[in-house]
């Protein structure tokens, strides 16, 4: 289909309207004017009848004999030569043959033969006034034939004659062969018809004048308003509706106000923000990575501590084993002291069994302390992993503060952690002291084992004394290993919570994703912001 621009579907009603506007009046002339003719027509008719008349009550007179046939043509004649009508009606008469019987304004064509006379444009029209004239209601011919305007008030008789265009009526009085014919000139209905012709010319240029002006006006206005064609202004609308904000629009340099321009800065604007939430779509994505590989890593070293912590727990209760035993063994060593004075005999093996004994406590308590390192050790690395944490979460900004919270209880732990395994190791290191003590008290008691009875109240005090180290050391470990507990507890919720946050940070990066793919939608250029 032809597509049109704004200007022409704007022009072609107003073109279709004129034309159909100039077709409506030609044929509105036209058609008065066939009017006219028929109106005409009918007057030759009644005319034609009348001539008609005269010559039945001529012949009537003929046959009832009051006349004789030969008298009643020639009065017939006559009273057919004196009609006028009009400004230049008559009658004339001819026969079948055809020749002229009688024409009131040329006699001297009566009696001649006129078969081959013919009228201006060559046509026979006498020939056809005999053939027409055979049909029993007569009938219609056209022809030309000369006609001169007579003098009158609005001036004197024009020039030569002119052949112009006559309708000419015959009928036939069949007893006398007389064909009866009289016409009349139409050059003055196509006069009129030319003369409404050329008033519905003047009218229709007026009108097409006009209203061309008011299309003019109403498309420049219109144009003025939009910046253009509509037509481009839709193609640019659809552009843009379409993510293509690369689209040129062209307007007018004095153009300031029109839908093109606003369109355009709509544009430059819809291209800026674009531009801008690409840019953040992009920093979103990247932020939302790293944190996601942090998230990773944190968790890692996480799971890492929480197995370290189940470890040293699995220790500390095995420590917590041995000291109790620790404990055990002084009373019986105390119980032992009480009865050496009885079994004084028996006392260098019971002293051997003690040495042996405090040094295994010796031991003991060095694996002591050494578990302790390891604690203070995983304390510090859990200070150092919080300290992480926190500055991880502060790049995260706003969804890394709950992560921050999180990762200041485990510092908090941690030190808390530092500190207990420091006061345990303060507690195993007099432990260690005094049982090193006693270790050189049982030493000396088997060099003097004469001596035992006179001391064996100080050794029982000294046993004493061992096992109420041993059991202040069973409640420190007690102690250790609760906060050790509390710490694997705590490290198995922050592993949660880690997971948590690498799932926020999985789901961030793909609503960065799903950002950054809806406007990639739109088609901007490289311009940087």
């Amino acid at each position: 289909m032809l597509k049109l621009s704004f200007t022409q579907k704007l022009w072609l009603p107003l073109v279709i309207s004129l034309i159909a506007l100039l077709l409506v009046s030609v044929s509105a002339a036209y058609l008065s004017r066939e009017t006219r003719i028929e109106e005409r027509k009918n007057d030759l008719v009644n005319v034609a009848h009348v001539g008609l008349s005269l010559v039945e009550e001529y012949a009537k007179l003929a046959q009832s004999g009051k006349l004789r046939e030969a008298d009643a043509r020639t009065e017939a004649l006559a009273r057919l030569r004196e009609i006028r009508y009009g400004e230049d009606g008559y009658f004339l008469v001819i026969d079948s043959t055809p020749r002229m019987i009688m024409h009131p304004i040329k006699p001297a064509t009566n009696g001649k033969d006129l078969a081959g006379t013919a009228d201006a444009d060559g046509r026979h029209h006498y020939a056809a006034f005999a053939k027409v004239a055979q049909s029993p209601d007569g009938g219609f011919v056209d022809y030309v034939f000369p006609h001169s305007r007579p003098a009158s008030a609005a001036g004197p008789a024009s020039g030569p004659a002119e052949a112009v265009d006559k309708i000419g009526y015959v009928v036939r009085y069949a007893p006398w062969d007389w064909i009866i014919a009289t016409g009349a000139y139409v050059d003055d209905i196509d006069a009129a018809f030319m003369r409404s012709l050329y008033l519905i010319g003047g009218v229709f240029a007026g009108i097409a004048l006009l209203l061309a002006t008011l299309v003019a006006l109403t498309n420049r206005s219109i144009q003025r308003t939009i910046g253009g064609d509509p037509g481009y202004a839709a193609d640019v609308a659809n552009a843009i509706a379409v993510g293509d904000l690369t689209v040129s629009i062209d307007t007018r340099t004095d153009d300031d106000h029109s839908l093109l321009r606003e369109m355009r800065r709509m544009r430059d604007t819809l291209t800026d923000t674009i531009r801008a939430i690409k840019h953040a779509a992009d920093h979103v994505a990247t932020g939302a990575g790293e944190i996601a590989s942090g998230n990773a890593d944190l968790s890692s070293r996480t799971e890492n501590q929480a197995a370290s912590l189940q470890e040293t727990a699995a220790s500390m209760e095995q420590m917590t084993s041995m000291v109790r035993q620790t404990a055990e063994n002084a009373r019986t060593a105390s119980e032992l002291a009480e009865s050496a004075a009885q079994i004084a005999n028996q006392g260098s093996v019971m002293v051997g069994e003690a040495v042996t004994t405090m040094r295994d406590i010796s031991t003991e308590s060095q694996k002591m302390v050494e578990v302790i390192e390891v604690i203070e050790s995983i304390a510090f690395q859990t200070n150092i992993l919080a300290l992480n944490a926190a500055v991880e979460a502060a790049r995260a900004g706003e969804q890394g503060r709950g992560f921050a919270v999180v990762a200041g209880e485990v510092r908090t732990l941690a030190h808390r952690s530092a500190g207990a395994a420091k006061e345990v190791r303060q507690l195993i290191s007099r432990a260690v002291d005094r049982v090193g003590n006693g270790a050189g008290l049982v030493e000396r008691t088997g060099t003097t084992i004469q001596q035992a009875r006179d001391a064996i109240a100080s050794v029982t005090g000294v046993m004493q004394e061992i096992a109420a180290a041993a059991a202040e050391q069973s409640a420190g470990i007690d102690q250790v290993n609760l906060a050790v507990t509390q710490m694997d507890s705590l490290t198995q919720e922050n592993a949660a919570l880690v997971e948590q946050a690498a799932a926020a940070a999985h789901s961030l990066t793909e609503q960065a994703g799903r950002l950054k793919t809806s406007v990639d939608a739109f088609q901007v250029s490289d311009a940087v912001v």
